[in-house]
């Protein structure tokens, strides 16, 4: 308008507004439409016989009911106010008297024979009735407004599938760790950009920190960035450092591409993975693509770790490199999973603003999250993991070292007796004795070096932790019943809720974990505990 028409309707089928397809063929009396468009030239306002996202009715003996039958357009040059078809809608005939409407195009808006809408226009007093050629320009903005529509129909259908995807992870509480004061994520809500974060529990009282943004939007987003948090909480249950975690992920995000050469490779995942550990206060990280890391300190005092620069996952095959430093209790980490993705139109950047909400005291997390994404709208956001770390005491660790000898296995046990009775957990004595003798006759049996025992009174589990020099892991079998050995690890398994091994470069650790109840936690934390 104005050159083609005085006024123009637009009415869609009801199933695209969901996003699905509707059946095949002309539409028939249980198929509903809506209004979607409504509106005429300046200065000559027309009335709409329903409102905008009312159901339209149209009987089958109008025009229009006739083009959503036979699927044809129907030019009405001159329309006769007195005509049959008109009696059957008295509103709308009304409404075409009133306003002098003396002429009609009524189109099916169709793709494949399909019937997504109706596109009418009208001609009132003071113009020229329309002619064929005004019927074939307004096929073609049919035609076109009709793949239209179907491109937003399966883009509505795949936001759809993208939000119920990621719908767990937008509404997940990071799980709550002995090694967090206090941990918030933020994924941008219908953003469809495949962001992720996760918080991972580690052996030893650690815990992984991870967030990225998976390749891809839409439902290939959701699906990346859900098999992208799956494999990196798989290989962080393996006790990687964080380089190592990342170099098997690169290997992956490479594999297809290895397979078929002359594949052309699009941007890759993008992923910051750390790993923070409460008894020694350290952290070790590595990143791929442009993950951001930033540290507030208690004292105020900001910093950013310095990374080197790298290419996201399946970019090239440069190793990767960690970043380590120490971090005093009560500082608080942010990772933002794209520091560049998002610009934002103001003269302070996404850093600026996270370093200005960090240095506060003690802030709340949430609002350092609403401080650094201000306005910005949720298609622009990236996702942010902030998390307020504390140190393990040290009276809640014990250390012991033995000689790898048959004595040491009776050693461990009363050692092990006398520090669970000093912290009021003498309810997992006799459990905690068989998990002690098996690893430390396991360690005697295989390495001929000194034997490490550590035991960690965690705010959720008791940890048993048996070092020594052997790289050769522990490997739970089935006994034959004729076999006298074998069911060791067996009976470790049912006395403890997680096992593991975590390799370092002298040697490994058989670590387990027993969960302590409320009734054991309520005990060690009463006014009388030590």
């Amino acid at each position: 308008m104005p050159e083609l028409a005085d006024l123009a309707i637009v009415d869609v089928i009801e199933p695209l507004f969901c996003g699905d397809k509707p059946r095949p063929g002309p539409v028939t009396g249980s198929d509903h439409l809506r209004r979607a468009a409504f509106s005429s030239v300046p200065g000559n306002a027309f009335r709409s016989a329903c409102a905008l996202g009312d159901i339209d009715c149209l009987p089958p003996i109008t025009p229009y009911g006739q083009t959503l039958i036979d699927l044809r357009p129907r030019l009405v040059r001159h329309l006769d106010h007195d005509s049959q078809w008109l009696a059957s809608d008295p509103i709308r005939a009304r409404l075409i008297r009133e306003e002098g409407a003396h002429s009609l195009i009524a189109i099916p808006l169709t793709v494949a024979g399909t019937v997504l809408g109706l596109f009418v226009l009208f001609r009132r007093a003071g113009s020229e009735p329309f002619e064929e050629c005004d019927l074939h320009d307004a096929i073609r903005l049919a035609h076109q407004a009709a793949l239209n529509l179907d491109i937003a129909r399966r883009q509505i259908k795949e936001h759809a599938l993208a939000q119920l995807i990621s719908a767990p992870l937008l509404h997940e509480e990071p799980p709550s760790v002995s090694a967090l004061e206090a941990s918030h994520g933020h994924i941008p809500a219908g953003s469809g950009a495949g962001w992720w974060f996760d918080v991972i529990p580690l052996s030893s009282a650690r815990v992984g920190l991870a967030v990225g943004k998976a390749a891809g939007i839409g439902v290939q987003g959701a699906v990346s960035a859900s098999q992208s948090r799956t494999v990196i909480t798989t290989l962080a249950a393996l006790d990687l450092p964080p380089d190592e975690l990342l170099a098997r992920l690169d290997d992956i995000a490479i594999r297809p591409f290895r397979q078929r050469p002359h594949a052309r490779r699009g941007a890759g995942p993008s992923c910051l993975y750390v790993v923070y550990d409460p008894i020694a206060g350290r952290c070790v990280a590595a990143r791929a693509g442009n993950p951001c890391l930033m540290i507030g300190r208690p004292d105020g005092s900001v910093s950013v770790p310095r990374f080197a620069v790298r290419s996201p996952l399946g970019g090239d095959e440069q190793p990767f490199e960690t970043a380590e430093f120490e971090l005093p209790p009560g500082s608080t980490l942010a990772l933002c999973g794209d520091s560049t993705a998002a610009p934002i139109p103001t003269p302070e950047g996404l850093t600026e603003r996270l370093g200005d909400a960090l240095s506060g005291s003690s802030p709340e997390l949430p609002r350092v999250v609403a401080h650094a994404l201000g306005d910005l709208p949720p298609g622009r956001q990236p996702a942010l993991l902030l998390t307020r770390v504390r140190a393990m005491e040290a009276d809640r660790v014990a250390t012991l070292t033995l000689p790898p000898e048959p004595a040491a296995v009776s050693a461990a046990r009363a050692w092990a007796g006398r520090q669970l009775a000093a912290w009021i957990l003498e309810d997992f004595t006799d459990s905690t004795a068989l998990v002690v003798s098996e690893l430390v006759t396991n360690a005697i049996r295989y390495s001929d070096g000194p034997i490490g025992m550590r035991m960690i009174r965690d705010e959720h589990a008791l940890i048993c932790e048996v070092s020594d020099t052997s790289s050769s892991g522990p490997h739970r079998r089935r006994p034959a019943e004729t076999d006298e050995g074998g069911r060791g690890l067996s009976i470790v398994a049912q006395l403890t809720q997680r096992q593991g091994t975590h390799y370092t470069d002298s040697g490994k650790t058989v670590w387990t974990e027993q969960s302590l109840g409320a009734q054991d936690r309520e005990a060690r934390t009463s006014p009388g505990a030590p």
